[in-house]
């Protein structure tokens, strides 16, 4: 709100200012603001760098992308991982089966598993897991690791669904 001019003149006596710097000081620039808006964008920019080079490193390829590309392909990949954690948590920790390696150990070729074969399947599976070479592989063809008990279970469940459609449709 601006105040009158006579106001500030009759109260001259109490301040030691004068028109001139009154009026000098009406017409002079505003002070700069204190922080420019540019210094802030400056700073979203950078943090937003920061996060996107951090979320570069927790991906297990070492490819360059634009952000978009790599935003969608992180987003793929969390999804893989979140798949693959919710097969790996209902997994039985002991088998009934005998492994595959197993069966190729038998079979008359020769096979160089490089000592996996002797590996249980909670070994076998931390060794997957820990691998980022692994996980590209599986990510990036769109597979998850199953326990032979999982697929042998999800075989019966379609059995039955077919059959209960066959029953109830009557195809």
């Amino acid at each position: 709100k601006r105040t009158r001019l006579d106001l500030v003149l009759s109260h001259s006596d109490n301040n030691p200012q004068t028109l001139d710097s009154i009026v000098k000081s009406f017409n002079a620039p505003p002070p700069p603001p204190i922080i420019p808006h540019s210094e802030l964008a400056r700073k979203r920019r950078q943090k937003r760098s920061d996060k996107t080079r951090c979320l570069q490193k927790l991906m297990p390829w070492d490819k360059k992308m634009d952000m978009a590309t790599m935003l969608q392909e992180a987003y793929k990949y969390i999804r893989f991982l979140q798949a693959q954690v919710s097969i790996l948590q209902s997994m039985p920790i002991t088998s009934s089966f005998v492994s595959t390696t197993q069966h190729l150990n038998n079979a008359s070729f020769e096979v160089d598993f490089a000592g996996l074969e002797r590996l249980n399947r909670q070994q076998l599976l931390q060794v997957l897991i820990n691998s980022p070479m692994a996980q590209t592989m599986l990510c990036s063809q769109g597979l998850c690791v199953f326990a032979t008990e999982q697929l042998v279970s999800l075989n019966k469940a379609k059995e039955r669904k077919t059959m209960l459609q066959q029953f109830l449709f009557g195809n």
